[in-house]
């Protein structure tokens, strides 16, 4: 294949209150996730794996967090002297008009950008994000483009029931002749019946792609890239491409949580992680996890640099976490820094970066409403979520951009 045949957009501007309070400072493409990862690393990894050159990285705002992980994009080969990784915000593009912007939709950040998608001198360009976790194999979407000879290929996953929390998507309806028919909210979708999830994912001729954005900005509509690219598919000749691997739409706490869990099952870690085509992350050297003789962990996956002395079951432990002796874990997901006392236990708990539960602590969360804790929160006083016990003593500081945010610890 031609180097460069195709450019990469990222379009991460995905609703972030949705996910509060693990998205307060950050976009969903910079969650973290399975002890090691970000989301981010997922599109790009199943982009760079296909040999994509040049990827456009499209936020609204906190475009901080993803270039500290990114950088250069070294770890996906992308830190060449031919094309690379280029960063585009709503703000930053358009500083008198930025936040108006944010209002308006993102389509003018693409629009202000788009000699971006010209200098690749891609002939196609393929649109992804990070909320549908997935490893996708672009080179074989690009393979089946070509043979249908369709002007977009929407890419899509069958699934027998459409799950309460993925009543937000749109489903599809294809003919026999492999040609989406409809879109249309999965609400209305009808029980029983299989269902189509559009993954948001398209590709399409860079110039057909410029010429949608052209067109809708010419008529002065406010929008987002994804209204465009739905109208798009219904209007124009679409192929649907089904994706069978494992999939999991992460629009909120309890899907994040659920996604994460889903790794400690063999069958979704190998569909995700241990297939033909890696996930590659941001490398980061630590010392070896200790584990005490005080220590008992079992069905987890824990990263480098932990120090474990207490009982750890079921859950998802990042770098550098402390579990004192006598702490219970289970089912929990503890993100890098955080520290749990002596005594403390932890039950359907999702841990921020940083957070220190001080000993004899217990928080007692569900599977379908796992207590989630702040980033550099300290928590010292008992929490069952279905007791209307205490309150935990402390909590963090409120900031100016979480309206919606209510700290209910749930």
């Amino acid at each position: 294949m031609r180097k460069n045949k195709i450019c990469g957009i990222l379009n991460l501007t995905e609703p972030r209150h949705v996910l509060f309070p693990l998205t307060l400072a950050r976009p969903v493409a910079s969650l973290p996730f399975c002890s090691r990862y970000r989301l981010v690393d997922f599109p790009l990894s199943n982009l760079t794996s296909a040999g994509v050159e040049t990827i456009g990285v499209f936020l609204n705002d906190s475009i901080r967090s993803i270039y500290d992980h990114v950088r250069s994009g070294k770890e996906w080969g992308m830190d060449s002297v031919h094309g690379g990784l280029f960063f585009f915000s709503s703000i930053t593009s358009d500083p008198g008009e930025g936040q108006r912007r944010l209002l308006d939709g993102d389509i003018y950040n693409y629009f202000k950008n788009m000699e971006f998608i010209e200098k690749s001198g891609a002939e196609y360009a393929v649109v992804m994000g990070t909320e549908m976790l997935c490893n996708i194999d672009v080179q074989a979407v690009l393979r089946n483009h070509i043979e249908q000879g369709a002007d977009i290929t929407v890419v899509y996953k069958t699934v027998d029931q459409v799950a309460k929390s993925d009543e937000g998507l749109s489903c599809m309806t294809i003919g026999d002749d492999g040609l989406v028919q409809g879109l249309r909210s999965c609400t209305l979708h009808n029980n029983g019946e299989k269902a189509l999830i559009n993954m948001e994912i398209y590709l399409l001729k860079s110039t057909l792609l410029m010429k949608l954005i052209r067109n809708v900005v010419a008529e002065n509509e406010h929008c987002n890239l994804n209204d465009v690219l739905h109208q798009a598919i219904v209007k124009l000749p679409t192929n649907g491409f089904e994706y069978t691997g494992y999939l999991k739409n992460i629009n909120s706490v309890k899907s994040y949580y659920d996604a994460n869990m889903d790794m400690l099952q063999d069958a979704n870690m190998t569909a995700l992680l241990k297939g033909s085509q890696p996930i590659h992350t941001k490398v980061k050297n630590e010392a070896p996890t200790y584990y005490s003789k005080t220590s008992d962990a079992s069905d987890s996956l824990v990263a480098n640099g932990c120090v474990i002395k207490g009982n750890v079951t079921h859950s998802v432990i990042f770098r550098n976490v402390t579990v004192e002796k006598g702490a219970v874990l289970n089912s929990s997901l503890v993100m890098q820094g955080s520290y749990i006392g002596s005594g403390a236990e932890l039950r359907y708990v999702v841990l921020d970066k940083q957070v220190r539960i001080e000993a004899n602590t217990k928080l007692i969360g569900t599977k379908d409403k796992p207590i989630v804790i702040e980033k550099n929160s300290i928590i010292s006083r008992i929490l069952e979520e279905n007791s209307g016990l205490s309150q935990v003593e402390s909590l963090p500081e409120k900031s100016g951009d979480r309206e919606d945010y209510h700290p209910s610890l749930s």
